[in-house]
């Protein structure tokens, strides 16, 4: 098994978690009430803007041309990724401009910035699949032939295929790479990037 499975394998119980919060099932019914998405959106930014700025470390710390050139790549995906946000914020009538961050995303942001500060370019990807893999697996698990609610084309693009390459970029690079890491350093980086996804969740699971 290659260890971006086993990674997963060994926190699918969060992601299953992630999967029932009552925010993602709100999703998939169309009964999360429109302001709760309207947050979650707005705190959405953030996050990508700092997973961006970690994709750029990542390139800066890559010790080999393929790894420079599959980051970039994927770093462009979150550039469309906001510009997509930003259409959605137009959509929803939500001002970015009046946005603040708050402290389930705020916890989130630091541990990947202080991640991406800290550690080399292998270890900063173990804290940034788990994001890619969830959203890409919860897209598809919510996803069903002729469904229609208001929250249907969130649940398009991240069921798409083309997000599913995403994630599958990242986790190849990670297996491809020949950095040498700490395993057990590995395994706490994603599942704390796994449990910080939680709890974004659960911060709009309370109507």
């Amino acid at each position: 098994m290659t260890i971006t499975k086993e990674l997963w394998k060994d926190n699918y119980e969060i992601a299953l978690l992630s999967l029932n919060t009552k925010f993602v099932q709100g999703l998939k019914t169309g009964s999360l009430p429109k302001n709760i998405f309207q947050e979650y959106l707005a705190q959405d930014y953030f996050f990508l803007e700092t997973f961006a700025r970690a994709y750029g470390l990542a390139v800066s710390k890559s010790k080999d041309k393929y790894s420079i050139r599959k980051l970039s790549e994927l770093l462009m995906g979150v550039s469309e990724e906001l510009i997509l946000h930003e259409t959605y914020a137009k959509e929803w009538g939500i001002d970015l401009a009046e946005n603040y961050i708050k402290k389930a995303t705020k916890n989130y942001t630091d541990f990947l910035e202080d991640t991406s500060k800290r550690y080399s370019s292998i270890e900063i990807m173990f804290a940034m699949t788990p994001c890619m893999r969830l959203y890409s697996w919860i897209g598809k698990s919510l996803y069903k032939e002729d469904f229609d609610n208001k929250y249907k084309e969130w649940i398009i693009t991240y069921s798409d295929e083309s997000f599913e390459n995403l994630a599958n970029s990242l986790e190849n690079l990670i297996e491809a790479n020949n950095e040498s890491y700490d395993i057990n350093q590995a395994k706490d980086l994603y599942k704390r990037a796994m449990e910080l996804e939680l709890d974004f969740f659960n911060e709009y699971s309370d109507f």
